[in-house]
């Protein structure tokens, strides 16, 4: 598996998945997280964050659980060069992918995770209404991933996070990448890394 997490859109481009691309990929724009805010617009956000992106880019909105257990919608999943899962409202991304045919394609082609977004995809994710560790997708389990908070929600965060887990706030510009097991530090930016409530390293 190969995952890429990008603090904001703004850090998207600069993405090593991104840069790969070539002419004739194909970049799914999964926009389930963007339900609220509108798939289109996202998706219009994305385009022009790509602008000089060669590779052909398609949305596919997934923005219910029917549209997420669609074998079409899994299939178009499984046949992108790179699947981009836009950023916006993480616990409705969860609800949706989670036991449906997209949530299961998640992970089998290279993903690259936006925002809040990426606490979704990892065996504990921190719900962002109050802070506390919930239930994520599992695909990986050393580490926790959330967006920056104010200070109060992150200082809870960091006592209720298992002490032995590392959890990673991601800021605008942070760049990190998943693959193999491996975690490596594209960019760190403004994240904040801690285990047990001290500064830590990936």
């Amino acid at each position: 598996m190969e995952l890429t997490l990008v603090g904001s859109l703004g850090a998207l481009a600069d993405a090593p998945a991104v840069g790969f691309l070539r002419a004739g990929d194909l970049v799914c724009v999964l926009a389930t997280a963007a339900a609220y805010s509108g798939a289109e617009r996202a998706f219009a956000e994305v385009r022009a964050t790509l602008a000089d992106c060669p590779a052909t880019l398609e949305l596919l909105e997934a923005g219910d659980r029917r549209a997420c257990d669609d074998a079409a919608g899994a299939a178009r999943v499984s046949a992108a060069d790179l699947v981009v899962a836009v950023d916006g409202a993480a616990l409705h991304a969860r609800a949706l992918w989670r036991a449906t045919a997209i949530g299961a394609r998640l992970g089998e082609r290279p993903l690259v995770a936006v925002g809040s977004v990426g606490s979704v995809l990892g065996v504990t994710m921190i719900d962002p209404r109050g802070g506390a560790p919930t239930t994520g997708l599992g695909l990986f389990d050393d580490v926790v991933v959330c967006a920056q908070a104010p200070e109060e929600l992150a200082r809870r965060t960091r006592t209720l996070v298992d002490p032995h887990l590392t959890l990673v706030e991601m800021g605008p510009t942070s760049i990190l990448t998943w693959r193999d097991g491996r975690w490596r530090v594209v960019r760190l930016g403004d994240a904040v890394v801690t285990r047990g409530g001290e500064p830590a390293t990936l």
